[in-house]
């Protein structure tokens, strides 16, 4: 039986059908492992309320129950420069720190911890800014049926300024950096959330392994 002979151009053709095929089927299952618009919005939130814990516990020295939402823009508003230990004198003012060290539990399970320094610098008259970046890092947290580690980990970056000891508004933070989770589905992504803070209102969005988050703070 005499073999059949195809063309060059239809090797071409049969070979790019089966990278294409190839490609979508890798797009379909990878998208089996992503985790809900609603579970994005569960871990958001329970980032946002280890920052308000530590926060709190730091600058007033009050705990905050589990489960509690005290509102960070209550929380800033009542931070007093004044109060901070560590402080340094300088030629027209002082640099202050407040050290953050934070572990509460999570809903389900586990631990999510916040940790690092606000610090500050001030002049004489209580005006100036802060330069701070904490670290998030949660520990087998179990939120919306997923457990969730760092990856490696989430740092909260601060912009406040003071003006005669008193925050000035709007103030902004932000989260950004990895996590996994598991184990249906499993995987890991990156989150990018902003929180900004008006003297009586506090508003959270970006977005978290791709979904977009949004609530208050």
């Amino acid at each position: 039986m005499s073999g059949r002979r195809f063309s060059t151009s239809a090797i071409s053709i049969f070979v790019a059908s089966l990278f294409l095929l190839s490609l979508f089927t890798s797009c379909g299952s990878s998208s089996s492992n992503s985790i809900s618009n609603a579970q994005a919005q569960a871990i958001s939130q329970e980032f946002v309320m280890a920052v308000q814990s530590a926060l709190t516990n730091s600058f007033t020295g009050a705990s905050v129950p589990a489960g509690a939402h005290e509102r960070l823009s209550k929380i800033i508003r009542e931070a007093d420069p004044e109060t901070a230990s560590g402080c340094t004198p300088t030629s027209n003012g002082q640099t202050c720190s407040f050290p953050i060290s934070y572990t509460g539990t999570c809903p389900s399970g586990g631990t999510i911890s916040v940790s690092g320094d606000f610090n500050l610098t001030l002049n004489s008259s209580g005006t100036g800014s802060d330069n701070s970046t904490l670290t998030i890092t949660p520990t087998n947290c179990v939120v919306s049926n997923l457990t969730v580690n760092g990856d490696p980990s989430v740092t909260l970056a601060t912009a406040i300024a003071f003006t005669n000891d008193i925050s000035d508004y709007p103030v902004t933070m932000n989260e950004s950096g990895g996590i996994s989770y598991g184990p249906h589905p499993s995987g890991s992504c990156t989150m990018n959330v902003s929180l900004t803070l008006e003297q009586s209102s506090c508003s959270v969005s970006g977005t978290v392994c791709g979904h977009s988050v949004s609530g208050s703070c």
